[in-house]
């Protein structure tokens, strides 16, 4: 794969060049960070995750399924997946051949996806396309009435797209290389425009700086992600009572995204579901 670099948002105009492309001609989502800033500050490599790296009938783990919602009647959802495998995970050359055959392929250079992970050369990455093998979501607005800003979201038909990948270690969705629960998880357009929108008021607001109806949803906005210490994403769970930013071997995940806030200030809520039926 081609050298992973990243971004971190400075203005709304560095917000809407976010979304993967091709890693091999078009703009990526990261590369405007490194090219202006460069790539700083020194990080450990990560443990997270991890998994048995069984081999089954040839397979190194059984599939999942990662659905995408946007039940937001008024606006497009936009955000990134990226998923990988830790090379501890990989323990024969059968097994990496495995996970290639499957869609992975293999990183060449450290890469390191904001202030929370560092994954080292070795790493397997499901190739999306995108740089880190990123993969970029975006979703028409859900069929129903609640087509101006600021109004109620009425209950409408919602917006699915699906993705089927060998069971990772670590799956993240994002817009913004996490640096701290403020970056940006996903956002919401129309005509390919950020939606704006009266921001949430006070430091220690559940919101963590997003607007409540606006554009941008932060890493905060997600359930199950976890801010303190930054650790976003979802993890393979080794065994034991299940996290809630855990998940089994071939368990399938969906992310329901939300224009508005609920109680707690989530817009993005994650739910682990029964083992898939690929699974042998």
């Amino acid at each position: 794969m081609m050298r992973l670099v990243f971004i971190a948002a400075t203005s709304l105009a560095a917000l809407l060049l976010w979304g993967c492309t091709g890693i091999y001609a078009e703009r990526n989502p990261f590369l405007s960070y490194s090219d202006h800033y460069g790539i700083a500050g020194q990080q450990e490599e990560s443990t997270d995750g991890g998994g048995t790296g069984m081999e089954v009938a040839g397979r190194f783990r059984r599939d999942l399924t990662i659905t995408f919602r946007n039940n937001s009647t008024q606006a497009d959802l936009n955000t990134t997946l990226v998923a990988w495998v830790n090379p501890s995970s990989i323990r024969s050359a059968q097994q990496q051949d495995a996970l290639l055959r499957a869609g992975y392929s293999q990183l060449t250079e450290e890469a390191r996806l904001g202030l929370a992970f560092t994954l080292p050369v070795g790493t397997l990455v499901f190739d999306g396309g995108g740089t880190a093998g990123a993969t970029s979501i975006f979703l028409r607005r859900a069929a129903g009435t609640g087509a101006g800003e600021g109004e109620t979201e009425e209950a409408g038909i919602p917006t699915t797209t699906s993705i089927t990948l060998t069971t990772p270690d670590v799956i993240l969705v994002f817009s913004q290389p996490p640096v701290s629960c403020d970056s940006v998880a996903f956002y919401f357009t129309r005509d390919g425009e950020p939606l704006t929108g009266v921001s949430a008021s006070g430091p220690e607001s559940p919101y963590a700086g997003a607007a409540t109806g606006g554009a941008f949803k932060t890493l905060a906005q997600v359930d199950v992600y976890q801010c303190s210490p930054l650790r976003p994403g979802l993890f393979l769970s080794l065994g034991g009572a299940r996290q809630s930013n855990e998940y089994y071997e071939g368990q399938n995940i969906t992310f329901d995204f939300n224009l508005l806030p609920d109680a707690n200030g989530n817009c993005a809520v994650v739910t682990i579901g029964a083992p898939s039926a690929a699974q042998p």
